[in-house]
């Protein structure tokens, strides 16, 4: 077995183990040059269905030179050993961009996008694990970005109701508390979420009103009385009532 000074290193290094490096070293560049090929034909796919770079997607492939300490073999058969390689490697690739809501606000989001012959995917998009068309793509992402668009809207507006009924019943009772709650109801097998505003006085009685989207316009939820009124009050009440 024929061996050779790495001068880098001062290691004796085997021929054989010379043609093993040589060999990982291509390994590395032919990776680097199928990543590259694949992201120029998703990059190709996305700008011919449409796709704007830098406002629908961004591409951002680098291929760059690494030196490091590589091990070699295999540590069950003590077959294992260490040389400095100097290799290709690449990052990066192409990510669609696509709208999320975050504290109330709209910020964009980075998504890899992968390709299956001329069908691509991007899951933080898509109802379904599957690859599209990029021209139906194109479409979910425009569909994802109308549906947070409306989400933030609806939010702004309950935000908006939500801190006006607050103002309203301050106003109306000053020595009151008021609560800013969530609650939910069923509907078939779903349960959907609303908002509340509980009004607290004094004396431990409470009103929650179920909010919706417009000013003025909650409703009663909830009711509490520290001091329920007797069967014989109720009925003097309701005698006592006027006719509309």
């Amino acid at each position: 077995m024929s061996v050779q000074l790495d001068l880098f290193e001062g290691k004796i290094l085997t021929t054989e183990q010379e043609l093993e490096i040589q060999s990982y070293i291509e390994r590395c560049d032919k990776e680097v040059i199928r990543k590259q090929n694949e992201n120029r034909s998703t990059m190709l796919l996305l700008d011919k269905a449409g796709f704007k770079q830098g406002i629908d997607y961004i591409n951002n492939f680098e291929i760059s030179e690494k030196t490091y300490d590589h091990e070699f073999g295999y540590s069950y058969n003590n077959t294992q050993w260490e040389a400095e390689v100097n290799v290709m490697r690449s990052s990066g690739g192409c990510y669609i961009l696509y709208d999320t809501l975050r504290n109330g606000k709209i910020e964009i989001s980075k998504s890899g996008v992968y390709r299956e012959g001329d069908k691509v995917q991007c899951t933080s998009i898509t109802s379904q694990y599957r690859y599209y068309k990029p021209s139906s793509l194109l479409s979910k992402l425009k569909e994802h970005n109308k549906k947070i668009q409306y989400q933030f809207e609806v939010n702004n507006k309950k935000q908006s109701v939500i801190e006006y009924t607050v103002e309203k019943y301050k106003k109306l009772y000053p020595e009151a508390k008021i609560f800013i709650g969530t609650d939910y109801y069923k509907d078939f097998k779903n349960y959907t979420e609303f908002k509340t505003v509980k009004v607290e006085f004094k004396s431990g009685s409470s009103v929650t009103f179920k909010l919706g989207y417009e000013n003025d316009r909650e409703v009663l939820h909830k009711k509490h009385d520290v001091q329920p009124m007797t069967t014989e009050q109720l009925l003097e009440m309701f005698n006592n009532q006027k006719i509309k």
